[in-house]
């Protein structure tokens, strides 16, 4: 199989985006670090190490060959099933939610490591048994796998996680050749067990009432999303200047997580946000284009997964920072602060640059 040259377009704009992302998490937690840590780097500090980290997991991924994660795919299939048993059972509880394994002080997600080794696993596993895919058993056994993942995330509980999951899983299993008949059983089946998830807990529910009518609870279940509300109606088109957003002043609480577009909508604008989209949105045609021309059914299925996966995160944050669904967890891809979000997420851009590598080149094909 003949190299060609690597996706320079999404090395260079992924490179881009975790630049402007550095940026955006010193200019929305320097106030916050300062009053919270007395130290106003600490956030800034600790994601750059992070991301030198990513970069370095990004640069060594593309350069090994994509057909040895066909060898890892069950053994980190395993390693995610037993990490997300250990965290409901030695994890530890932070703002009411067990989602981090701590090992020699440093913390990580296993939702994180799952996201990848699901994705492995799916393609892996999807590579064998696409000719059979639509017979009952078969379903059988991937819905099951899929209702025990996401069982096991909601345990935590993460439920944004656990939909971003589900989503990237039933993706791939429509790109493998799902009948649009089952794709929309699962659909519907999905949508049911949503509801019946978000009954079953009360403060999900609330964070539904509230999203019908947030101005109505911007004291409580609201908080966050009037806040960001506030801060991107204040930016207006250019908005009003790198480190000098008010709303990110220990009144949207974390700002540097989940809630970080509303900083970059109050400093930088509609100019801003769209333009980080519009980045997003090459990340995206990128990655596409990849699992388009990519050489063989593994790499299509993997590729398409890490795709289906950033796409749903950016949306997904999008519209709980604009108030355009409920309010839930979601890092923006890149721009939040995070450590193993950022190191799982670079690690899968290498993924995808190796993969590039042995795209179908068409110009190539038709010259011949």
């Amino acid at each position: 199989m003949k190299e060609n040259r690597i996706d320079y377009p999404l090395l260079v704009v992924t490179l881009v985006l975790v630049s402007f992302g550095l940026l955006m998490v010193f200019s929305s937690s320097y106030y916050y670090a300062l009053e919270k840590m007395q130290n106003k780097l600490h956030f800034f500090t600790t994601d750059l190490k992070w991301i030198v980290l990513g970069v370095v997991a990004m640069l060594v991924a593309s350069t090994v060959n994509y057909k040895i994660y066909k060898k890892a795919a069950i053994p980190l299939f395993i390693i995610s099933l037993a990490l997300l048993v250990y965290v409901l059972i030695g994890g530890r509880v932070i703002n009411n939610a067990q989602r981090w394994i701590y090992i020699a002080g440093q913390g990580f997600q296993p939702a994180e490591v799952a996201k990848v080794g699901m994705i492995m696993f799916f393609a892996f596993s999807l590579e064998k048994n696409h000719t059979i895919l639509n017979k009952p058993k078969i379903l059988g056994v991937y819905l099951a796998i899929i209702a025990i993942i996401v069982l096991l995330i909601m345990k935590q509980p993460n439920m944004s996680t656990a939909v971003i999951l589900a989503g990237v899983m039933s993706i791939m299993l429509f790109i493998a050749g799902l009948k649009w008949v089952y794709a929309a059983l699962f659909t519907g089946l999905g949508a049911v067990v949503g509801w019946l998830l978000v009954h079953d807990a009360p403060y999900r529910l609330n964070r539904l009432t509230a999203f019908l009518d947030p101005f109505k609870y911007k004291n409580d279940e609201s908080w966050q999303v009037i806040q960001s509300l506030y801060a991107l109606g204040t930016g207006g088109i250019f908005g009003v200047g790198l480190g000098m957003s008010t709303q990110n002043k220990l009144y949207i609480p974390e700002p540097q997580n989940d809630f970080i577009l509303a900083t970059v909508g109050e400093e930088l604008g509609l100019f801003g946000t769209v333009g980080l989209l519009i980045m997003f949105l090459i990340l995206m045609y990128r990655c596409v284009k990849i699992a388009m021309n990519a050489p063989d059914i593994f790499s299509t299925l993997m590729a398409s997964g890490i795709t289906a996966m950033l796409g749903l995160q950016i949306l997904m944050n999008y519209a709980v920072a604009t108030s355009s669904m409920p309010a839930t967890g979601v890092s923006l891809p890149f721009i939040s602060y995070g450590g193993t979000s950022v190191l799982t997420l670079l690690g899968c851009i290498g993924i995808m640059l190796n993969i590039s590598k042995y795209t179908i080149r068409h110009d190539q094909d038709s010259e011949e």
